[in-house]
Formats: structure tokens, C-alpha cells, sequence
């Protein structure tokens, strides 16, 4: 299941894309099986030549004596940048950076015989030993792996004790082995020339470079794409790090190819729609994919886009996300859950770039673009709130902006949002911010209730009146108060043009008792005047959630009637449910047939006094229904 889209404008995806040229090659992985190693090995055929260097043997090696000597060099890669013109600016030549704390390898043919890393400023310098006259070169990988960081004390170092494996590969393989295996998807990697192995002392490599460069409309080298990608994983985790040190992340696949282009079917063909992140495997193992198909859509040097995708990574597996996912637009009024996950990753890249202006370049020449401004506050219409995307990713840039630095960010996220029973969303985040560093720290206040934000009542961070406890529930519901028509103005849904809905309907979560729950206004599907579609079930009013506090080992929540026109419990399919824990889904009922099709019913293993949430879906309108709980 896709985790999550890029941005859309209206409909906004993100991408990326990697080269076939000159300076990149792919390291041939080791299969398992005989039949995934044929395929693995004819991949590397379809890349360019390797980057050629002249560099002379040293007339003082001697063949047949081993020696140990330094191998020292300098690599970097070659990028273009978007800009506020809504294009890649190719006006002049292309950037020259420093491949930063990526693998580098002394390779003996196929065999690495030694390896380091690349530091902060893209210089290597590696002991090896082999044989004197032996030829050899050097291999720099789009990969960087470490169990420990120490710093080298150049550039941002805030990730001491840090741990990551960040690899940059190509998903476009015919290697059918290779779709469940993401080990086995070859290796983006940048090669010198050969040189023979010295007697002794150093051998200075000429500068190693990926280059990347557009001439006449077209790109004549893009190796530079994997090393851009593998950047921009540096600089998120770096931002990450201003939290918490030594974390430890997860192994995270950057999928990449010139072939990846924005048509739906086999992402292992290129065809990934759109740049996304998602989890792979029964061990759920963290991919982004990023688009790269030239004049179609190239995100590789959409900076923003790719650190958008990186972050829901880091949501996903630092932190916790419960998006439901799905396409979605800035002016949308979507499910919280979502508008959460897709606000942080806006937000997310202006943190990591400090610039808040997202840029996502596509079309011929990479000509066409849209830009988002995560720093400027929502328009004063109806897509404000919780249920915002627009308006999440202001409020947590804005509260980046204040404090000057992610630390507060994280630790709200890391340690108090991840373990939350509520879901994670607008709400549960102010809330905890408030609870942990006070309600006014960094112009929170005025950001959840400013006319151009939340437009909101600071008390939805508070059963009743704020004072000094927060919590994420809003049980009085000031949420839905606040646009009701006894409020400060009504609510339309959908956005400006659809009808007014009562209060309850806004209520981001009804609480349930044992025994019968009468419908009430918040027991309804609507569509709020997007059309019933698959493509819309992640809008507000298509999941109703609930909280429901146990009150023994065994709990059951069943809608028990369902009122719609010509609609029984059976004769249907318009409803579905799933419970969860802290964001770990407990049971669910999608039946499509049977008594329980319009009426879906979860028994869970329950523990009194805990507290789980209901999700109720819908794909069709529903006038109401009703809902009980047992014991």
C-alpha cells in the first residue's frame, strides 16, 4: 500500500529521476538463485561507460610485492536547481558539490580489497594493500551506511552516536527476483579509471565527478541524479538529528530511474505515477520512489520533493504516521490523518533546505512547475483546520521558525505523539506541544487560533477550559462548535460551495458507551460535494472515528442499523471498519457480502480501561447509522 503521494496542485505528485550516462554505472549485485543472477548481471549492461580518467602507473611498482599504500581523492557530483520561475534553471553550468558520507571502495575487479567512506567536503583517504602493480579503481556509491557516526567536523554534525543506511538504486531491473528483494536491485555507483597498485606511499586520485549536464533541450549526463538523491537523505537526517543525536535509522531504498514516469502499473517497470514513499515486504521495508522520466517528470533535483518523501519515511519509522494515504490536493479538506502526514512532509523539506518555498518542476525542459510557500498562512476559506494540509504545514514550520531549531519538533513526535491513543493528526500534535513546552511557547496560541490558520479555539487542546492540561481529544467538542451555526460562523463542506454540517459532524471523534449509540450527526457518510469515488475516500466525512475505553478482555463494536435509502444490513457494501491500538490495527471487518456488508462488526482482544479507535469507512453516501458496543 502506497504510505503517501506527493502534494498535489490540484492534483500534485512528486518525482525524481536517474541518468544513463557517462560517469554511472551499476554494481552488479549477488544473488541468492542461479535465476535472479543472470538477470541481476544483464542489468549492469544497460548503463553508460564509466568516467575515464588518465592516470599514470607509477614507473616505481614492482609486480608480484605486496605493498600497502593510501589511495586519497576528492568526489563530487554535479547538480542544476529549481526556481521560483517555475523551472530548472540550465541558464549556466551546473553546480559542483562535495558526495557526502558515501561508501568508497579500492575495487580489484570485481572484489572491493579495501573501503572508507567519503567526508563532509566529499574527500576520501584509504589504506590498502595488494599487490604492486596490480590494477586497480576507485568506486564511490550512491549508498551511505553507519552503526556509529563519529563527526569529521565539517558541515552540520548533529548526528554523533547516529546510525543509517540510505541506499540509491535502480528499481528498473527485469529482474522479477529483485520486486520482492530490494537487496538485489543494482547499485547506483560512480568508478575511476584503473591505476596499478604502488609500492608504497599515497596515490592521489584525479577528482572523481558525476556529472550532470543540459545542452540543446537534452541531458547529455545525468550520473550526477543518484548522488543528488543521496544528498538531500544526508541533510533530512541531519535535521532529524537536531532531536536526538545518536538515532538510529532504519535501511531506506531511494528508488530511481531515467525510465520512471507517471503511469500507473508495475513500479518495477517504471511506471510509479508518481514519486511516493511505501513499505515493502512482511518486514516492511522503507522505499521512496522518485520519478526521472526526461520532459515528463525529472524530481531528482526538486530538492523539496524529495526530502517531502524522505520525511514520510522518517514519520513512518522514527516517528508515527497514520495517514490513510491517497491522492490529494493543497485545497482539499481531507482526512486529519493524512492532512497531518502530508503537512509534515511540506513543512519537513523546508526544514531540511531552509527555504519554505517547495518547488516540483515536470513537462518538456522541465519547464513547468508549482510552488507551495509553507511559510505563509492558509487563505481565509473553508479548508482551514485539522483537516488541512495548507493549514498543518504553517503551523509546523511556523513553530520551527519560532524556535529555531527541530528539537522540539522531534521530541513531540518521537516521544509523546508516537504513543498516543489518538491518532496522529493536527490536534494530537498541539496539543502535546502544548503539554510539553506550554501553550504560548512558540507562538503556538496564535497560530491554532489565528484568523489565517486554525481560525480555532485554543480550548480544542482541553476538555473544557484550557488550563494548564492538554489533550488531544476535544470531548466537548470545540472543533465543531466553532463552525456550527451557533458558533462564529457555520462551515461549509465541501470548502466554500458545499452545505453547512451541525456541529457533530465536525467532532474529530465521538465517544461511544457500552450498550446502544443512537446516530447522531457525526453518524453519517457524506462525500461533501467531491464525487463518490475511490479516488475520494481519503476526504473528510468519507472516515468517521470514534474512542471507545474498554471495559473488559473482550470488546465488541458493530453497527447495528444502517439508514439509506432501498439499504438493509446485507444488501450492500457501504460500510467497513478497523480498530486500533495506538495506531496498530487490531481486527476489521470489509466484508462485501453476508450480514455484516452494510454492518460491519469487530470483536478485538481488549484491555479494561484502555482506549482504542473506531474507524468507520464509507463508499457511498449514508443518511446514519446506529452503533453498539459489548460489554
Amino acid at each position: 500500500m502506497i504510505t503517501s503521494l506527493k502534494p498535489l496542485m490540484p492534483l500534485i505528485l512528486l518525482t525524481l529521476v536517474l541518468a544513463t550516462t557517462a560517469c554511472s554505472q551499476l554494481e552488479v549485485n549477488t544473488p541468492s538463485s542461479s535465476a535472479c543472477a543472470s538477470s541481476v548481471a544483464d542489468s549492469s549492461s544497460v548503463q553508460g561507460a564509466k568516467t575515464v580518467f588518465s592516470i599514470p602507473v607509477e614507473a616505481s611498482a614492482t609486480v608480484g610485492a605486496m605493498a600497502t599504500f593510501t589511495v586519497s581523492g576528492l568526489a563530487r557530483y554535479e547538480r542544476y536547481y529549481p526556481i521560483t520561475a517555475n523551472r530548472i534553471d540550465y541558464s549556466g553550468a551546473s553546480t559542483a558539490l562535495p558526495i557526502r558520507r558515501a561508501i568508497v571502495q579500492i575495487m580489484n575487479g570485481t572484489s572491493p580489497i579495501a573501503s572508507g567512506f567519503t567526508d563532509d567536503n566529499g574527500n576520501y583517504s584509504i589504506s590498502t594493500t595488494a599487490t604492486a602493480g596490480t590494477s586497480l579503481f576507485v568506486r564511490v556509491q550512491a549508498r551511505s551506511t553507519t552503526t556509529s557516526y563519529v563527526s569529521d567536523g565539517i558541515g552540520s554534525n548533529n548526528c554523533s552516536g547516529g546510525g543509517w543506511d540510505v541506499r540509491v538504486v535502480n528499481n528498473v531491473t527485469g529482474n522479477a527476483c529483485s520486486q520482492t528483494n530490494a537487496e538485489l536491485r543494482a547499485q547506483y555507483v560512480l568508478d575511476s579509471s584503473a591505476f596499478s597498485a604502488p609500492a608504497s606511499g599515497t596515490t592521489a586520485m584525479p577528482t572523481l565527478t558525476a556529472s550532470l549536464t543540459y545542452a540543446s533541450s537534452a541531458y547529455t549526463a545525468r550520473a550526477g541524479a543518484p548522488f543528488a538523491l543521496l544528498d538531500t537523505a544526508i541533510s533530512a537526517i541531519e535535521t532529524v538529528c537536531q532531536g536526538a543525536a545518536a538515532t538510529t535509522f532504519p535501511t531506506v531504498y531511494v528508488n530511481w530511474s531515467s525510465s520512471n514516469t507517471n503511469t500507473s502499473g508495475n513500479r518495477y517497470d517504471g511506471n510509479i505515477t508518481t514519486s511516493f514513499f511505501t513499505t515493502e515486504t512482511t518486514a516492511k521495508i522503507g522505499n521512496v520512489y522518485i520519478l526521472g522520466k526526461e520532459n515528463v517528470d525529472t524530481d531528482e533535483l526538486d530538492n523539496h520533493v524529495v526530502a517531502h518523501e524522505f520525511g514520510h519515511f522518517i514519520e513512518n519509522k522514527i516517528y508515527r504516521s497514520d495517514s490513510i494515504g491517497g491522492s490529494h490536493s493543497l485545497g482539499d479538506s481531507v482526512d486529519p490523518r493524512l492532512a497531518f502526514g502530508e503537512g509534515f512532509g511540506n513543512a519537513f523539506s523546508g526544514m531540511v533546505h531552509s527555504d519554505p518555498v517547495y518547488i516540483d518542476t515536470s513537462g518538456t525542459s522541465q519547464a513547468s512547475a508549482f510552488k507551495i510557500d509553507v511559510s505563509t498562512a492558509p487563505a481565509a476559506i473553508d479548508d482551514r483546520g485539522p483537516w488541512s494540509e495548507v493549514s498543518m504545514q504553517y503551523l509546523l514550520y511556523h513553530t520551527w521558525v519560532q524556535r529555531g531549531s527541530y528539537d522540539s519538533i522531534h521530541n513531540v513526535l518521537a516521544n509523546y505523539q508516537k504513543t498516543s491513543d489518538a491518532p496522529t493528526n493536527g490536534l494530537t500534535f498541539a496539543s502535546y506541544y502544548a503539554q510539553v513546552y506550554g501553550v504560548t511557547s512558540d507562538d503556538l496560541q496564535n497560530s491554532w487560533t489565528g484568523a489565517g490558520i486554525m481560525s480555532s479555539p485554543i480550548d480544542a487542546l482541553c476538555s473544557g477550559a484550557c488550563g494548564t492540561t492538554f489533550e488531544p481529544w476535544d470531548a466537548d467538542n470545540d472543533l465543531g462548535v466553532r463552525y456550527d451555526t451557533g458558533g462564529s460562523g457555520p462551515r461549509r463542506y465541501k470548502q466554500t460551495t458545499g452545505s453547512n454540517f451541525t456541529a457533530p459532524f465536525w467532532q474529530m471523534y465521538r465517544t461511544l458507551s457500552s450498550g446502544a449509540n443512537a446516530a447522531t450527526a457525526h453518524d453519517q457518510i457524506t462525500f461533501g460535494g467531491y464525487s463518490v469515488s475511490s479516488t475520494n475516500v481519503n476526504k473528510y466525512g468519507v472516515h468517521r472515528l470514534y474512542k471507545v475505553t474498554a471495559t473488559s478482555s473482550s470488546t465488541t463494536v458493530a453497527v447495528s442499523s444502517i439508514t439509506q435509502s432501498g439499504q438493509t444490513c446485507s444488501n450492500g457494501d457501504l460500510l467497513d471498519m478497523a480498530v486500533y491500538k495506538q495506531g496498530v490495527l487490531l481486527g476489521s471487518d470489509e466484508a462485501t457480502t453476508g450480514s455484516t456488508a452494510n454492518c460491519p462488526t469487530v470483536t478485538f482482544a481488549s484491555t479494561a480501561g484502555q482506549i482504542y479507535i473506531i474507524d468507520i469507512a464509507g463508499f457511498g453516501t449514508v443518511g446514519s447509522y446506529n452503533i453498539s458496543v459489548s460489554p
